[in-house]
């Protein structure tokens, strides 16, 4: 419906629009001409994929409202592909075009507008009015009243009025009304005196593939914290609907450069004095303390505090504190604190901890903590590294956790699927010892104490870390080869000063599955005993220390071992 007024006119106007507006825009795939077979029984979910080949098109929608597996029995058709999905949908449903998106929504409401223009002054409208359901005559709050040309938005009152303040008058004013489970509603405003028709250029629009899913952000503390539930209203009623624009300049969520309709922008650049939330940004975004996207970021992200992104994230995120993104991060996320991020790819580096649901093909880089529910590439971590499958290797300060990892260097390590055995044995200095092993099916850790059998010398105890990798496992023999080193106490458990490195390689022989037996050679390196005098140099030995010299020697071990 086209309205022509003067300054002086007022109109009030009712209307009753049964179909789903297109933004101002043609619908392209929704008019095109389709030719569909009968079908006696079928899914949903298979007349859609027949219709994205035949049609190139996608199809959107959340799956709580419309089931894929859901039998319908379409008969044979040949029209608009509205008009068939409409048939084998329902009027229950509504469909909105974007690009190569078909939007189904569950709309079994329907909405009434009823609304006055003023023009007070010259480059001025003020369009004013009441949203009301069309079937009870009730009036219906939290609807969305916009015009997307100028980025101008609002919500109606619980009395179901509105207020919409245009001040800078153009040709054409597109009033869009939507709201959860109604059915969309547009009305076109010319003005034909002061009307130029031609040359105006029409702006970008996007949607949000995600936007059906559970959309975590507003459940999130970030947005029960900085996002009004305004925005939130608008979110519903608008969709994965957004538009682009060149630039914004916030200083707080609420005071936007776009106004209300912020949250559904995204900018090429974006500046945040405080902090900033918008749809999204494809470009680059600076935030003073944080920024916050509903849908995606492309490009380059900083922030003093944290970072936030509903949807995807391409690019570079820096925070002094934290980066959140709740769906997949492609590219190198930075953190003073940490990371989350539901599936990464590329590089996390975070001072206290990275978390990710699925971390495959990823490098994490953590002071604390790297933590992946599912695969995981490369891990470092201060402290702990988790896990479930770990595809390149992992390097934790005390502990690595994982079902599968070929390559974890920790002190201790819990794999699932790998090494855990306990060995009693005697070495050549007389030491009877326990070790303990734990590791994946390759690397392994060594974590080993002993005592003295022979009295002479300083040292009563000693304690024991290596790294062993198992290069041989056969139903009957395994070879392994281990470095360790190795610290003597008093019988005080006084830490002495000279230590002791060895090589050794362990050929076992498996008595059972659980239990074998091994007598491997080692190459060692001795410091002196700490309360002798030195008298000469370094020394090599065939077998057994010297203990008043640093000695490289051979020795032995021999013992028993028991798979955990």
């Amino acid at each position: 419906m086209i309205l022509f007024f003067s300054n002086r006119i007022r109109l009030y106007i009712l209307f009753t629009l049964l179909c789903s507006f297109q933004w101002g825009l043609a619908q392209h795939k929704l008019a095109d001409e389709v030719q569909m077979p009968a079908f006696s029984k079928t899914t949903v979910g298979e007349v859609f994929q027949l219709l994205k080949e035949r049609q190139d098109v996608l199809f959107s929608f959340n799956g709580n409202i419309l089931q894929m597996d859901s039998i319908i029995s379409p008969k044979a058709f040949k029209g608009n592909l509205y008009d068939y999905l409409d048939g084998i949908l329902g009027k229950e449903y509504s469909f909105k075009e974007l690009g190569k998106h078909i939007i189904v929504q569950y709309t079994p409401q329907r909405m009434s507008v009823d609304f006055e223009v003023q023009t007070p002054g010259k480059n001025k409208v003020v369009i004013t009015g009441y949203i009301k359901n069309i079937r009870t005559n009730n009036p219906i709050s939290n609807a969305s009243i916009f015009d997307r040309s100028a980025l101008l938005s609002t919500l109606t009152d619980k009395n179901g009025y509105f207020e919409l303040d245009v001040k800078k008058k153009n040709s054409l004013i597109a009033v869009n009304v939507s709201k959860e489970m109604f059915r969309d509603t547009s009305v076109m405003v010319i003005f034909p005196i002061e009307a130029q028709v031609g040359g105006k250029k029409k702006r970008e629009y996007g949607y949000f593939e995600g936007y059906e899913e559970d959309h975590g952000l507003y459940k999130s503390f970030f947005g029960r914290v900085f996002l009004s539930p305004a925005q939130r209203i608008q979110s519903m009623n608008l969709g994965g609907m957004f538009l682009y624009s060149p630039y914004q300049i916030s200083m707080t969520p609420g005071l936007s450069s776009h106004g209300f309709i912020r949250s559904q922008i995204v900018n090429k650049f974006s500046l945040n004095i405080i902090g900033g939330a918008t749809a999204g940004v494809k470009g680059v975004e600076l935030g003073g303390v944080f920024n916050i996207n509903q849908y995606n970021m492309q490009g380059f992200q900083v922030a003093g505090v944290f970072n936030t992104v509903g949807g995807n994230v391409s690019g570079v995120q820096l925070a002094g504190v934290g980066n959140r993104v709740f769906g997949i991060s492609k590219g190198v996320q930075i953190a003073g604190v940490l990371n989350k991020v539901d599936t990464v790819r590329g590089v996390q580096i975070a001072g206290i901890a990275n978390t990710a649901r699925q971390a495959a093909g990823t490098t994490q880089l953590a002071g604390v903590l790297n933590n992946s529910s599912d695969d995981a590439g490369i891990q470092i971590a201060g402290i702990a590294n988790r896990a479930k499958k770990v595809k390149g290797f992992q390097l934790a300060g005390i502990v690595n956790i994982a079902d599968s990892s070929d390559y974890p260097v920790g002190l201790l390590n819990f794999i699932k699927n790998g090494e855990k055995n306990l060995s009693l044995l005697i070495d050549d200095e007389n030491y009877l010892g326990l070790q303990f092993r734990s590791g994946g099916r390759v690397l392994y850790s060594i974590l080993g104490a002993g005592v003295a059998l022979v009295d002479d010398g300083p040292s009563k105890y000693a304690f024991e870390a290596g790294l062993g990798a198992l290069l041989l496992n056969r139903s009957k023999f395994a070879l392994r080869a281990e470095i360790t080193t190795r610290n003597h106490l008093t019988d005080k458990f006084k830490l002495l000063d000279n230590h002791q490195s060895s090589l050794r390689i362990i050929p076992a022989y498996k008595l059972t599955d659980a239990l074998s037996i091994f007598v491997a050679p080692s190459f060692n390196y001795a410091e002196r005993d700490e309360n002798t005098v030195p008298i000469g140099g370094t020394r090599w030995k065939a077998w057994g220390r010297d203990h008043t010299r640093n000695t490289f020697y051979g020795g032995g071990i021999a013992g028993l071992m028991l798979k955990l």
